[in-house]
């Protein structure tokens, strides 16, 4: 298990959540609202649907990014392990990413507000947690 895995808090479900935790396909699932889609197996309407959605949305990743910059980073990132790999099925699967890619630019090439798009925002949390101290001490060996 990694040490140095980042994290934030899910206000509406009250749980920490793993950034690596949200995939393509959970947020392509949770977008749609139909459990189980893959971004590779959607139909060429729905994946219109989705890319349409987050580009009229100002839904932003938990590092600041829109979320259409960073799917297309996230699809890149698969494209370029596939793209590595040899076989008939890893290059149909190379060329699906590389349609997704071209059909989120072209959303983006017709986006009127692609500068605020592509700024980067912070999130600006109101209320700190409360964090104690733990004044836990463990031993080893008999005291």
């Amino acid at each position: 298990m990694k040490q140095d895995r980042k994290f934030h808090y899910d206000e509406q479900e009250g749980v920490f959540v793993f950034e690596d935790e949200i995939s393509v396909n959970w947020l392509l699932a949770q977008v749609l609202n139909s459990p189980n889609l893959q971004i590779t197996k959607v139909s060429i309407e729905e994946l219109n649907t989705f890319i349409s959605l987050l580009s009229n949305s100002d839904l932003r990743m938990p590092i600041g990014q829109h979320s259409l910059f960073w799917l297309k980073d996230q699809i890149k990132e698969k494209m370029l392990m596939t793209s590595s790999k040899l076989g008939e099925s890893w290059h149909q699967l190379e060329s699906k990413y590389r349609f997704i890619i071209e059909r989120i630019d072209l959303v983006l090439a017709d986006t009127k507000d692609l500068h605020e798009k592509m700024e980067i925002k912070e999130e600006i949390l109101l209320k700190k947690p409360i964090r104690q101290p733990n004044n836990m001490e463990s031993h080893f060996e008999p005291i």
